[in-house]
């Protein structure tokens, strides 16, 4: 699968569970998201993720992926050994029973195929077969432990099953050509290797509608080469002859039948499913039009639109998302939930007391476009550090490149703040050289 294609079914994941379960914590990655230069649909997708990287369902994705792939590989070899049975099946007895041979080989073909396409046509939410329900199955068994309930309705919901049938008709298909391929060839090694006769056998019909249904089904495999064995031959096989150019005029009519309206069917069919389903999944785009979309969508307007230059009009330049910036500008002290009544030393450049929601907002938003060269964190140890305060103060030192913690105090929840470990440093630290 296209690494866009699995980009929208992550994106369609996070969306269908933040509507049932509500908005993931997604303001940092917001932010990250608002300062790339690219278009709205762009930051959904790279919103969604990081998200799924953040909570392991991209992770859950791989494994779901790669367990299809295995339970696929393993059907594919299940279905080399339907293939053979079905022709040791058909050729158990010599001498062989043309049209019994002939309904053993490309009986269940037919019935699938007719089953299939009227799914197909009338019932596209089933358009599958039993091998498309047990290769589903065997993926389920493998990944069910380690991945979500979501991935699956996510699938179904981005692509449709208008798109999704033909999906299923191409891996239905491949794997009903494997089945004939592996048939035909054991089937030509066995006439190559044993010697077989023919004959056909009737109790209601005719020698002449024999004749007729040997000319019938040969008619489009003879323009391919595969001769129809001549009405004299054709009346003489209801009891098997051992003439060699009638064994093979026999087999050569069997081979062709079998080629024509078996693997041919099967490998046309393969083919235009594969490639409807390929040009479908290229046209394939998010639902910008959901209500849910248009919330994200105001959210995540950029945090620096394009300007134009006065000197150059016309001319667009961006600001450069934060991963491409080598080395941080300024140096700031900033007061996390301390009283407005504290009072840095005055040779400290002080940039504000981040009390409020709206004011830790702000500050991640400048630092976003401009991270500090040295960062100083006032905390107050009276101050229990909770999740809600290391998860901010851990955004601020992302967006930094050197920051330190300042403990203004030795106040109540001391100690709990020295077992952190976290990076120490006094207001000196800001005002030396390195």
């Amino acid at each position: 699968m296209r690494e866009k294609l699995k980009s929208l079914w992550l994106t369609e994941t996070i969306h269908l569970i933040e509507s049932q379960s509500g908005r993931f914590a997604d303001q940092d990655i917001n932010r990250q998201v608002k300062a790339m230069p690219t278009s709205l649909v762009n930051r959904i997708v790279m919103r969604a993720t990081l998200l799924s990287k953040q909570n392991g369902l991209y992770l859950a994705q791989k494994v779901m992926l790669r367990s299809i792939k295995l339970s696929f590989l393993l059907l594919l070899f299940f279905s080399l050994f339907i293939g053979s049975s079905l022709t040791f099946g058909a050729l158990s007895q010599n001498p062989i029973n043309l049209y019994w041979a002939l309904f053993s080989l490309l009986g269940v073909h037919f019935i699938t195929l007719i089953i299939w396409l009227c799914s197909l046509l009338f019932f596209s939410r089933f358009g599958g077969s039993l091998l498309i329900h047990c290769w589903l199955w065997i993926a389920e068994k493998l990944y069910q432990k380690k991945t979500v309930k979501q991935l699956v309705p996510a699938f179904v919901s981005l692509f449709g099953y208008h798109r999704i049938r033909w999906l299923l008709g191409f891996v239905l298909n491949l794997f009903w050509a494997v089945i004939l391929t592996s048939a035909l060839i054991v089937l030509l090694v066995l006439f190559s290797t044993q010697h077989y006769s023919f004959e056909w056998k009737t109790t209601l019909l005719s020698a002449d509608s024999i004749t007729q249904l040997t000319h019938y089904l040969g008619y489009l495999p003879s323009w391919f080469g595969f001769s129809i064995p001549k009405d004299e031959v054709i009346k003489l096989s209801e009891h098997a002859l051992s003439a060699g150019d009638i064994r093979s005029s026999w087999a050569i009519w069997l081979l062709g039948v079998f080629i024509f309206y078996g693997l041919i069917v099967r490998l046309f069919l393969m083919i235009f499913c594969g490639v409807i389903w390929m040009l479908s999944s290229r046209k394939l785009k998010l639902n910008l039009d959901d209500p849910d979309y248009q919330i994200l969508a105001r959210q995540l307007q950029p945090l620096v639109t394009n300007v134009e230059d006065e000197d150059k009009l016309g001319e667009i330049r961006w600001q450069l998302p934060i991963s491409q910036i080598e080395e941080g500008h300024g140096i700031y002290l900033v007061a996390v939930d301390i009283v407005d009544s504290w009072k840095p030393a005055t040779i400290v450049p002080f940039y504000g007391f981040l009390n409020t929601r709206e004011q830790r907002i702000a500050i991640l938003d400048h630092l976003q476009l401009k991270p500090a060269k040295k960062l100083l964190i006032a905390i107050d140890t009276d101050r229990a550090p909770d999740r809600g305060l290391l998860n901010f103060i851990r955004q601020l030192i992302n967006k930094s490149q050197q920051s330190r913690i300042w403990f203004i105090n030795q106040g109540k929840q001391f100690h709990n703040w020295q077992s952190l470990s976290l990076p120490l440093a006094n207001p000196n630290w800001l005002e030396q050289d390195n």
